[in-house]
């Protein structure tokens, strides 16, 4: 993957926050206000660019590798968005684009070392600032998390979410999370009196080629040990209209509903699920879906197979 490429112009920049994040007078608003700019990117992110594995799927499998920066900078210009390799890689260029002080560091999820590339931003209001920016876990994030603290944040409530984060004595930083029974077909594993750990983070900074070849297996390694992440084998497309949890994943709508509540319908047929993802994710070609719903074994309601 080369990094020649590896760039974002101001008018790219400004071009992205005012057609595709719909932002009025963003620069403006970065001028007087940097903090709430900030705010005002990460949850317009949330809403109007899915994370999603569709386009890694529907990827013939002998083309299937990490996308280049200038592919990952078309995806996100169209909305298709992408997995953190393109979600958060994507932020720190624009980022830095726009005058901020960004770095990448590498997250393990569910145990599995360095399977996510996040970034955290210096100095925002005051020298010695450390915020946490990610739009590429699928999980709602929606402001700059400041980590700065002892032993444990506050708790957040964001979207259907309660979240907080707590500080190791190595100085690692562990995001964890309630257990919502509606959001997942079954529990998590290792939960501790409502709370699991979902994510482990690492504060060393990281150059981008650090994780080149984590990057290349998520979009290669379809399961077995040597796989980072679910997401050749999972078909989902998640995003926050609204301030509110809607995904599509695998043959299931999750519909976040006024009260917090995850609900959820199940999909019946292969023609229904295209139909959802017409509907509700547009800036999918109905033929890209048809060939990730091709590539995975997805279990219909009163259906066997695919």
């Amino acid at each position: 993957m080369s990094r020649s490429n590896d760039t974002i112009s101001l008018i790219e920049a400004e071009d992205f926050l005012e057609s595709i994040l719909q932002l009025k007078f963003p620069m403006d608003r970065l001028t007087e206000d940097r903090a709430g700019f900030l705010r005002d990117v990460i949850a317009s992110c949330h809403r109007r660019i899915p994370f999603q594995s569709v386009t890694s799927i529907a990827t013939p499998k002998p083309e299937r590798r990490a996308l280049t920066f200038k592919e990952i900078k078309v995806d996100m210009m169209t909305r298709k968005g992408g997995l953190c390799c393109e979600l958060n890689y994507f932020m720190k260029v624009l980022l830095e684009t726009l005058g901020f002080e960004v770095d990448h560091v590498g997250c393990s999820v569910f145990g599995s070392l360095n399977s996510h590339l996040s970034t955290v931003v210096r100095n925002l209001s005051r020298p010695g600032d450390l915020h946490l920016v990610d739009i590429g876990s699928g999980y709602p994030m929606f402001d700059p998390i400041p980590l700065v603290f002892d032993k444990e944040s506050p708790l957040y409530k964001t979207s259907f979410l309660y979240h907080k984060f707590l500080k190791d004595t190595d100085g690692t930083l562990r995001w964890v999370h309630r257990a919502y029974r509606d959001y997942y077909d079954g529990p998590p594993a290792d939960v501790v009196d409502e709370w699991y750990t979902f994510m482990v983070i690492n504060l060393e900074v990281r150059d981008i080629k650090f994780f080149f070849p984590n990057m290349e297996n998520i979009h290669t390694v379809e399961s077995g040990p040597k796989a980072l992440a679910p997401f050749l084998v999972s078909l989902r497309a998640i995003d926050y209209r609204n301030g509110r949890l809607f995904a599509v994943k695998d043959t299931t709508i999750l519909k976040e509903d006024a009260s917090g509540k995850v609900n959820k319908k199940r999909i019946s047929s292969p023609q229904e699920l295209l139909e959802a993802y017409k509907v509700h994710f547009p800036q999918f070609p109905a033929e890209t879906v048809q060939q990730a719903i091709q590539q995975v074994t997805l279990k219909f309601q009163n259906s066997s197979g695919k």
